[in-house]
């Protein structure tokens, strides 16, 4: 009968200490709550690595034999590469129609279009890159004389420039660049030989994938 209240006794203690515990643990009324967990969540860094197509628009001011101005449109597409060291390289190629055309002593020059196959080298600040950009070009130089004679030839030489570009959303970018292109000398027959160069503003609006 003893060992009976004994046991009995040993369980309240048991009973009674485990409700102490448990009602320390609760919050204790005009106490302030714990302080929540907070969790570090980084934003995601920007990558330019990947292919990317756009379209380009601006307005350009032709030199050489002849002056002139116009505006210029049309599409770029090219791919990048980041590295770890924030350097991106890329390659890119556009094509552009012209509006540019300049008259002097009874001589038009204009460049009906012009493409260009380039290499670009840029550095990435998060989701700016700032770059400059260099290759081959290749346009139309076409030549009108009061005579009348209408002469055009496709001429080869090369372009160069920079600009800025930025992340406008996870898959779209706006650029501005500046360009200077320089399509050589071509002799023709009426017009004798013609000089052409160009200086452009353009800016783009791209798609990265």
């Amino acid at each position: 009968m003893s060992r009976i209240r004994i046991l009995g006794a040993s369980a309240a203690v048991l009973l009674t200490g485990t409700a102490l515990a448990s009602a320390a643990d609760l919050p204790r009324y005009g106490a302030p709550p714990p302080a929540s967990q907070s969790y570090y969540n980084p934003a995601p860094v920007y990558s330019w690595s990947g292919p990317y197509v756009g379209v380009t628009g601006g307005y350009g001011w032709e030199g050489g034999t002849v002056s002139g101005n116009g505006w210029i449109g049309g599409a770029y597409a090219g791919a990048n590469v980041q590295t770890p060291t924030n350097l991106v390289l890329g390659v890119e190629g556009d094509i552009t129609a012209s509006g540019k055309s300049g008259t002097s002593g009874g001589l038009t020059v204009s460049n009906p279009w012009d493409a260009t196959l380039r290499g670009r080298l840029g550095y990435a600040l998060g989701n700016v890159m700032i770059y400059g950009t260099g290759g081959l070009a290749v346009g139309e130089v076409k030549a009108t004389t009061t005579t009348p004679s209408n002469e055009t030839a496709t001429q080869l030489g090369w372009a160069a420039g920079g600009g800025i570009e930025a992340a406008l959303g996870r898959n779209v970018t706006g650029r501005v660049e500046y360009r200077y292109t320089d399509l050589g000398t071509k002799t023709f027959t009426t017009a004798g030989p013609v000089s052409y160069n160009s200086s452009d503003i353009l800016a783009g609006l791209g798609f990265k994938y």
